[in-house]
C-alpha cells in the first residue's frame, strides 16, 4: 500500500511540476509575441522597397540588394521566435495555434524563404533593374506559403 501511495504521489508531483514548467507567464508570453512581431516588421520593412521597385518605382541597386540580404538574414530567425508556445495567452497574435504543432514545417518554410531571398539577391546582382520582378517572385510566394498555412488574415 505504501508503495502505491508513494508512486501516486510521485506521479502527481511530476504532473504538477511539468505544468508549472510548461506554463508561461503572461509577461513572458507578451515578450515572446513582441519578439515575433519585431522579426516580421523587419521582414515587411525589407520587402517594401522591393515591392515598390517591382511595381515600377525607381530602381535602387543598393536598396534592393540590402533588402534581399536582410530577408535572407532574418528568415532563419522565424522558427526561433516561435519556440515559445504562447497558445492561450492574452497577447494578440495572428498565428494559428497549429504553428506550434508543426515546428519542422515552419523551419522548412523559413529556410525556403531564406533560400528564395538568396536567389533574389543573385538575380538582382546579375540583372539589376531587369530582374526586380523575378527577384520579388523568389521571395513573395515563400512568404505567402507560410502565411497561408500559419497566419490568420
Amino acid at each position: 500500500m505504501k508503495k502505491l501511495i508513494f508512486t501516486g504521489a510521485f506521479i502527481l508531483s511530476s504532473i504538477f511540476s511539468f505544468n508549472a514548467i510548461a506554463q508561461m507567464s503572461e509577461e513572458d508570453a507578451a515578450a515572446a509575441i513582441k519578439r515575433r512581431q519585431s522579426v516580421f516588421q523587419v521582414l515587411a520593412h525589407s520587402n517594401g522597397p522591393l515591392g515598390q521597385m517591382a511595381r515600377g518605382g525607381d530602381f535602387d541597386a543598393a536598396a534592393a540588394t540590402q533588402a534581399a540580404r536582410r530577408v535572407a538574414m532574418v528568415a532563419p530567425m522565424i522558427p526561433e521566435v516561435f519556440a515559445a508556445d504562447t497558445r492561450g495567452s492574452a497577447g494578440t497574435t495572428r498565428a494559428f495555434d497549429t504553428i506550434w504543432d508543426s515546428p519542422d514545417d515552419l523551419a522548412a518554410l523559413a529556410q525556403d524563404l531564406a533560400d528564395g531571398a538568396n536567389a533574389a539577391l543573385a538575380i538582382l546582382e546579375s540583372q539589376g533593374a531587369d530582374g526586380v520582378r523575378e527577384a520579388v517572385g523568389m521571395i513573395g510566394p515563400k512568404c505567402g506559403a507560410c502565411h497561408d498555412r500559419f497566419r490568420s488574415d
